[in-house]
């Protein structure tokens, strides 16, 4: 048998096998866009922002019903640069936060594991830059967040992964930041 007739079949068996990828440590990079975003707030009228962002995650996990659920928990690292604009003016929000990241993985002996995952801020940074200077702000445990998505299994040990995440972030002077994001990633399972 030919080289690439020995490749298709290898690539064909592990399409159509079932897999399962139960991970003791997992490590993931992604990367999204924020939409239908709101910031509210007395002192702006109500300003929707959107913009890139991009992530990190990792988890220690645990087998809970083996080859059926798994659930980890770990930190993440995520920075948002948004737009807004309030009174005919723009602005640049970057969000950047880090804390720690719960997530609950179906481990079911097919190529798609749904999960859903969740995560308060530990510390979170907030930069507004605007035409009379910048404005920061850090707070600690006033954000998390909470979604769902499926993580596909391309190869042993590496997924990639699509999700839906809202965000709550509270802010000084009753401001509360809500958003909206979908984002995209790979992760590598260990």
């Amino acid at each position: 048998m030919k080289f690439s007739n020995k490749l298709a079949c290898l690539v064909v068996a592990m399409v159509i096998v079932p897999s399962v990828s139960f991970a003791i440590v997992d490590f993931g990079a992604y990367g999204g866009y924020t939409f239908a975003g709101k910031i509210d707030s007395p002192t702006v009228d109500d300003a929707e922002t959107d913009g890139w962002q991009y992530g990190f995650i990792g988890h220690l996990n645990k087998s809970i019903i083996p080859m059926i659920l798994s659930m980890g928990i770990g930190g993440f690292y995520q920075r948002s640069p948004l737009e807004y604009s309030d009174s005919g003016k723009d602005y640049d929000l970057t969000k950047t936060m880090y804390g720690i990241d719960a997530i609950a993985l179906l481990e079911l002996p097919i190529l798609i594991h749904p999960y859903l995952r969740a995560g308060i801020a530990i510390n979170e940074k907030i930069k507004v830059d605007t035409p009379s200077g910048t404005y920061t702000d850090e707070k600690k445990f006033n954000s998390y967040y909470f979604g769902l998505g499926a993580a596909f299994t391309v190869f042993p040990f590496i997924q990639i992964f699509g999700e839906y995440l809202y965000n709550y972030s509270k802010q000084e002077h009753d401001a509360t930041l809500h958003s909206n994001s979908i984002n995209i990633g790979a992760r590598l399972n260990i």
